[in-house]
């Protein structure tokens, strides 16, 4: 399992997040079902949920809500405040189209509490738009499955394309064609990273942008027969019986961080259940997202 050692974080005991690096993406944050989960990442300067209040993720001024349960939301009133006491930009704060109005009642009474209205700017996404990060980066949301409404998203880069039937013309008779009709290209979208939130496998199987994608965060809260998949479908979650069983699903996937583990599992079960439950081929592109709290030995034994 090389490529579960290669992917090693490293513990930042002052911040207790955990640090995981694949190729030139860096992702920094922590996730624990019903605990916390946050995920920072530096080169987007994006956060996907703040189930945490830490200085360290105020550094980001967007932040992608994916659903209102407390250990994804609950640092949302300390994330506000401190960047406004750190003198940063509002942050631009998306949320399933639902939560707006719950968002902002509950932003009101934290600012009567404290005495103070910190800035902020609330976005109820569409989910037929692309929301643009920088030059031709862009993310999506789409929409899950789970008890309250959700959704994840999808960071992808967005080009446009010559259409096959043109692509064996000469320069000069494209460009002419170019000023005659408008139908020489088409949209490509290029899935960079998706981050699932909490939801049923559905959001993988439905969605052709997160198949695709070359970076994928998944829930993943239980791993084991003590809990079935049925308990982890009634409560809107992803079991890892499921991802073996919709191996096919991921073959697109250059790397699968599964995130959201029920804080019941020992990491050593974790990890070992991933070596065992999934095929070769995706457990060798497949990092469990550990919590920080015991991160010393997160590699799995070789397989045998």
């Amino acid at each position: 399992m090389a490529a579960l050692r290669s992917h090693e974080p490293f513990r930042l005991e002052f911040m207790r997040l955990s640090e995981y690096k694949y190729k030139n993406y860096r992702f920094l944050g922590c996730s624990e079902g019903g605990v916390h989960t946050a995920m920072g990442l530096p080169q987007y300067k994006l956060l996907f949920d703040i189930g945490v209040g830490h200085t360290k993720l105020t550094d980001y001024q967007r932040l992608l809500l994916t659903h209102g349960h407390l250990d994804h939301s609950s640092g949302l009133a300390y994330y506000i405040s401190q960047r406004a006491l750190r003198r940063l930009d509002p942050p631009d704060i998306y949320c399933p189209p639902e939560l707006a109005d719950p968002l902002k009642r509950i932003f009101d009474i934290w600012a009567e509490i404290e005495g103070f209205e910190a800035g902020y700017n609330l976005h109820p996404v569409e989910y037929d738009r692309y929301y643009k990060i920088q030059g031709n980066v862009h993310f999506k949301a789409i929409p899950s499955i789970h008890r309250v409404p959700s959704n994840g998203y999808t960071i992808l880069e967005k080009t446009r394309k010559l259409k096959e039937e043109f692509q064996d013309l000469p320069g000069h008779e494209i460009a002419v064609l170019k000023n005659k009709r408008n139908d020489l290209f088409y949209d490509h979208e290029n899935p960079i990273v998706t981050f699932s939130g909490d939801t049923q496998i559905e959001f993988v199987l439905q969605n052709e942008l997160v198949r695709r994608s070359k970076i994928l965060f998944l829930e993943c809260t239980y791993v084991d027969e003590k809990r079935p998949v049925e308990r982890a479908r009634q409560w809107g979650h992803i079991h890892l019986f499921e991802i073996a069983q919709h191996a096919e699903a991921f073959r697109d996937v250059e790397r699968l961080f599964l995130i959201h583990f029920s804080p019941r599992y020992k990491q050593e079960v974790i990890i070992q259940q991933i070596k065992e439950i999934l095929p070769d081929w995706l457990a060798e592109k497949t990092t469990p997202f550990l919590y920080s709290r015991d991160i010393r030995n997160v590699n799995p034994p070789a397989r045998k």
